[in-house]
């Protein structure tokens, strides 16, 4: 009986096992050991040792993906490898391991490892600007320089007018600028208007005083300022005022200019000279019989008389060495010893000279004294030679008048300058400005100031204060706001020379930033261009510490920035960025912005070319004379041809204009050269009001790289060419960002807003 029972359990217990139900088995699962932490930051592996009944299931937490098993799936028991990569960063880090099997609530392992040594993570982007939001504000002061005879023709007379210019004040908005200046608009002798024959009056070739008022309302009403040129050095000898100093020797006229009796401080150390002013006539029409006496060889003795004789041809003897000159040098005959004579049909309105030789001049001249120019026929005359020697005259009165440049440009006389305000010609022409300024005229550029006191520094600066400070008065007088601008032409031979005009005046052109700039993009050597421009304003500021440092490239008397760039569309584009990225007042000239090229070597029309609005439209060239560069003048440099394509130096122009306008750092921020171990670049920050923008340019014709260590580049807001940026990172920390620019190529970062 016994057995029985051992049988009927033993049947009942396999029966159990090949018919389990689950009130009769219980899953299992479990896992050891409950945490594995691996104790080396390299490549190392651990073990896990599964145990269940059943198939289970492994998975690592996100952020887990450094650690790996040996199998991720199971039936029972089972021995896992766990894996873990190497640590590249300096940080610990850890994640979690979860089995789950079915009826089984879940297990999880921690695990965990040590920091390692983080390793440099390189990542290269090619830049790309941010799109300009520019918002119609002009911050930036830039002004355009525009020669008014040929920018634009209203009418279709071939000359440029002021209504040419109120019909394109929409292309200025474009380029973002807020003042122009206006070449010469008064009535004047010449095309380009430098030799002004009434202060008061415009020039009816350029339009009516109606036309002026419109321009400069209109211009008003879109932020644009209108600046006059004025010329105080000199006026044209047609202007009233000289003509009548020359007719009448009591004219109150006599002391608007320099005469031979009040030299003064107007000559000394001059480049100019002096030339002769008559009334009545010093020449001669008709037949005269000339005879020389060279027995005394260094006081020769002339003799002329009327005479019915026939005139004579030019002697053909060389041997004889002295010449009758009207306007022609003529040789005489020999007729005794030392005796020399010729009979002359003289038709001049001058006069006549002496000489020993036919081309010569110099020592070569002979002529008569100053107080002996009169001839009286039939009487002999001693002669001197040299610059002692005046014209031999038959009538009338003679001046001697001074002048800087030309003779058709007499100076102005201003007596001492300490008194200069006193003087009649100042107070007539402060007069002038007056109007000008009730009209709406905002500043005035000031033509050649370092010659109306003849490189005098201490005179000029002398009367410039004075100038500027009548000016500012009446400015103030007629309701201007803040100070009147007015910059000056004070072209010395360097900085340092120029530095105390801003004594006497609150801006000044800057003709070595151009001289630097074009050296260095020649040498292709950018590395001290910042800390050149930051030497210039420490000079500036010693004599004024609100100086308006007008900075340009090239102007209407300068071959143009193109030419002297070889014409390198490449090099005109860093030019143009280099200007519009640089502190200070920037000068854009006429044409500069479509890459115009000339040369002053053919003709100073040659760099004042007018503006070629179409593509096939006629240019404003009847002011120059035809004296333009057709083969320049293509359709493709037009305003019309540029303004449509994207890559063009007027489309550059624009964009840059229109940044500096936008950020304040650009608009007037403070300099700050950045070293950056490279000769092709040039970098340097500019701060305003909590806002600091990097500029970066690249002045060579090959690529150049520099570190800017952490520094965050990631608001790139302007670029030309193509820039890249190498970040190197540890982790998530960057230790070093590199930058790369194409050749003549540009960047421009926001640091700080």
């Amino acid at each position: 009986m016994k057995r029985f029972l051992i049988f009927l359990a033993g049947m009942a217990l396999l029966a159990a096992c090949e018919k389990p139900t689950g009130a009769e088995q219980q899953n299992t699962l479990s896992v050891s050991p409950k945490s594995l932490s691996f104790q080396t930051a390299g490549e190392s592996k651990l073990s896990l040792t599964v145990s269940s009944n059943i198939r289970w299931t492994a998975t690592v937490a996100n952020g887990g993906s450094w650690c790996s098993l040996s199998a991720y799936t199971g039936e029972g028991n089972a021995t896992l490898d766990v894996t873990a990569v190497t640590n590249l960063t300096d940080q610990p880090r850890t994640t979690e391991i979860t089995f789950a099997a079915s009826g089984c609530s879940p297990v999880s392992v921690s695990v965990s490892q040590v920091a390692g040594e983080a390793q440099d993570k390189t990542v290269t982007q090619t830049l790309t600007a941010e799109d300009l939001s520019w918002d119609g504000e002009k911050r930036a002061n830039v002004t355009y320089q525009l020669n008014v005879y040929s920018f634009a023709d209203s009418d279709g007379d071939g000359w440029g007018d002021l209504r040419g210019v109120t019909q394109h004040l929409d292309y200025f908005d474009e380029l973002g600028v807020s003042a122009l200046w206006l070449s010469p608009v008064q009535t004047s002798m010449s095309y380009h208007g430098y030799d002004v024959i009434d202060y008061n009056e415009i020039n009816p070739k350029l339009g009516t005083e109606d036309d002026f008022r419109e321009l400069i309302d209109m211009a008003k009403a879109r932020g644009i300022k209108i600046y006059m040129d004025y010329v105080l050095n000199h006026t044209g000898n047609e202007n009233p005022w000289f003509k009548a100093a020359c007719v009448n020797p009591g004219s109150p006229y006599r002391n608007y200019y320099v005469f031979e009796d009040k030299p003064g401080e107007s000559v000394t150390g001059g480049m100019g000279q002096w030339y002769s002013s008559s009334s009545g006539e010093l020449g001669y029409h008709g037949l005269l019989h000339f005879k020389l006496d060279a027995t005394n060889a260094s006081q020769p003795k002339l003799t002329i008389t009327k005479t019915t004789d026939n005139a004579q041809s030019g002697n053909t003897d060389t041997s004889v060495k002295w010449f009758i000159y009207d306007n022609n040098a003529i040789r005489m005959y020999k007729t005794g010893n030392n005796i020399f004579e010729i009979t002359l049909s003289i038709n001049n309105d001058w006069g006549v000279l002496v000489k020993d030789d036919a081309t010569l001049w110099d020592d070569h001249k002979w002529g008569a004294r100053a107080d002996d120019k009169l001839v009286e026929f039939g009487t002999p005359k001693t002669l001197v030679k040299g610059s002692a020697a005046n014209d031999l005259i038959f009538g009338g009165t003679s001046v001697q008048y001074y002048a800087s440049f030309d003779a058709s440009m007499p100076d102005l006389y201003y007596g001492p300058a300490a008194s200069a305000a006193t003087s009649p010609a100042f107070k007539d022409l402060v007069a002038s400005v007056d109007k000008w300024i009730q009209l709406g005229v905002a500043g005035l550029r000031l033509d050649a100031v370092i010659w109306i006191y003849q490189k005098n520094t201490t005179a000029n600066v002398a009367f410039l204060k004075q100038w500027y400070d009548s000016c500012n008065t009446l400015w103030k007088a007629n309701g201007g706001q803040g100070d009147f601008y007015m910059v000056g032409e004070a072209w010395c031979d360097n900085a340092e020379e120029m530095a105390p005009y801003y004594e006497g005046l609150p801006s000044n052109f800057n003709f070595y930033y151009w001289y630097t700039l074009k050296d260095r993009i020649g040498k292709g050597k950018g590395d001290d261009f910042a800390t050149t421009l930051v030497s210039f304003q420490k000079q500036f500021r010693k004599y004024r510490s609100d100086f308006i440092d007008a900075i340009k490239l090239s102007n209407h008397d300068e071959d143009r920035a193109a030419e002297d760039l070889g014409r390198s569309l490449a090099k005109e584009k860093l030019a143009a960025a280099v200007l519009l990225t640089s502190p200070g007042k920037p000068y854009i000239y006429q044409g500069e912005e479509l890459g115009y090229w000339g040369s002053k070597g053919k003709g100073d029309e040659y760099v004042r070319t007018p503006i070629k609005w179409t593509r096939s439209g006629a240019v404003p060239s009847a002011a120059l004379s035809g004296k333009v560069d057709n083969n320049m003048l293509s359709a493709e440099i037009s305003v019309e041809a540029q303004n449509e394509n994207e890559a063009s130096l007027l489309r550059l122009y624009q964009c840059f204009s229109q940044l500096r306008n936008e950020y304040k750092a650009l608009a007037g921020g403070e300099m700050t050269p950045v070293n950056t171990s490279s000769s092709a670049l040039s970098a340097w920050t500019v701060t305003s009001d909590g806002q600091t923008a990097l500029v970066v340019h690249n002045f060579s014709g090959s690529k150049a790289a520099a570190s800017f260590g952490t520094q965050d580049l990631s608001r790139c807001v302007a670029l030309t060419g193509t820039a890249t940026l190498k970040t190197t990172s540890r982790g998530d920390v960057v230790s070093d960002r590199v930058l790369t620019l194409d050749p003549y190529s540009s960047a421009v970062f926001i640091l700080h807003n």
